[in-house]
């Protein structure tokens, strides 16, 4: 198998478990599609990304949407999955 198939069929399994509401949290999309990977995709630094996928909230739309077309998921799914995730305030 090439490696270009191995990718995309992480990238696949990232989309059905999404898909089946089986990530709880941003970051567990990269559990199954290596981060090193997306970062590359997109073109965003490896340092960068890992804290970016820590803390959703400061990655940029535009990026957010770039992930969102990489996994081939729907972008405003991948946003509800950002806020949904992000720790709620007690005030």
């Amino acid at each position: 198998m090439e490696v270009q198939e191995s990718v995309n069929k992480k990238f696949e399994v990232a989309k059905a478990l999404f898909e089946k509401d089986s990530i709880k949290e941003f970051k567990n999309l990269f559990d199954v599609a290596p981060y090193t990977l997306v970062a590359r995709k997109i073109n965003i630094n490896n340092v960068r990304f890992k804290a970016k996928m820590e803390e959703p909230m400061s990655l940029k739309l535009s990026e957010l949407q770039e992930v969102a077309e990489l996994l081939n998921i729907d972008p405003l799914a991948l946003c509800a999955l950002v806020l949904k995730s992000q720790p709620k305030s007690n005030s």
